[in-house]
């Protein structure tokens, strides 16, 4: 008897910054891109191993209140377990950990459908989220709930705090879609910060944001990617009002469009981290992809 499971990664479509101002968000699954979990029998006590963040422990050793402690803790808890298997945990990712791709949740995910699977339980999507979402809490201390629900249920969602989240109607799997590393590091708590601090003059372009995201709703359903790109490369220039681009990112994303690329923009809290380049289709996503891989960037397609 085994359990085995995978979860895939997220990014943020159009919509960061503006969405701590309510103004709604984009949330897409990268499912190319996945978290793996399997669990065979044979140790006593139960393990973990994981060679990507270096952990082989038993859940005794684990950190008491970590992430995987919480996660492991809920999971005997919802499955009226007296104690963990006798059995091995190993967990492998290709999702960059600590790049707002959503690895904490997809771990989350992934093992809670292992468990699911050697102990031949089905459990609902909206039961995998709410346990997630219990584990987020640990991450982030308030989470949004976009991770573990676009990775939950792997379908694009529309987030906005007081409207909470809604799926899309969306067919995502026909845009080709490039999330690229920029390696540069950076703090999404000082970029917020400093937006706040200039919100007298950010506000405009934080509620032209939330109009494109609108605007970008409609085309995703309509499945129009030449009108999603456009939207993507406005989404930037107000991104770059905002300053929460530089001039890397503003280099790289200008090299996509240069070589035919119809959009492009940074995801998550910008400075940095991740941009997505739009091809108009899969042949120039993969020549997008080798020119990047040529100058030094980890590419995701």
């Amino acid at each position: 008897m085994s359990g085995k499971a995978s979860a895939c990664a997220k990014t943020i479509l159009f919509g960061e910054h503006a969405v701590v101002y309510d103004e709604p968000a984009i949330a897409i699954p990268l499912t190319n891109t996945r978290t793996f979990a399997e669990i065979k029998p044979g140790s006593h006590p139960f393990r973990i191993v994981s060679e990507k963040i270096g952990l082989n422990k038993t859940y005794e050793e684990l950190i008491p209140g970590s992430g995987l402690q919480v996660l492991l803790s809920l999971i005997s808890e919802n499955f009226g377990l007296d104690e963990l298997p006798d059995a091995v945990l190993t967990i492998s990712s290709n999702i960059p950990i600590a790049s707002g791709l959503g690895s904490g949740a997809a771990v989350s995910v992934a093992v809670i459908r292992a468990f699911a699977d050697f102990y031949g339980r089905e459990l609902s999507a909206d039961e995998v989220n709410a346990m997630a979402y219990e584990v987020e809490k640990v991450y982030h201390g308030t989470p949004s709930g976009i991770d573990n629900t676009t990775i939950a249920y792997e379908q694009a969602i529309l987030f906005s705090r007081s409207k909470g989240i809604s799926a899309l109607d969306a067919d995502i799997s026909r845009l080709n879609l490039l999330v690229i590393d920029s390696g540069i590091r950076s703090r999404t708590i000082d970029v917020v910060s400093d937006v706040r601090a200039h919100i007298d003059r950010n506000e405009p372009y934080i509620r032209e944001i939330g109009g494109l995201v609108r605007a970008a709703v409609k085309s995703l359903k309509s499945r129009a990617p030449a009108e999603i790109g456009r939207l993507m490369n406005e989404n930037q220039e107000l991104l770059r009002k905002i300053d929460v681009s530089c001039s890397e990112l503003d280099e790289w994303i200008r090299l996509g469009l240069s070589h035919g690329a119809i959009g492009g923009k940074l995801t998550g809290a910008g400075r940095g981290g991740n941009f997505l380049i739009l091809a108009k289709d899969y042949e120039q996503a993969l020549r997008l992809k080798s020119l990047y891989e040529v100058l030094g960037r980890k590419v995701i397609l």
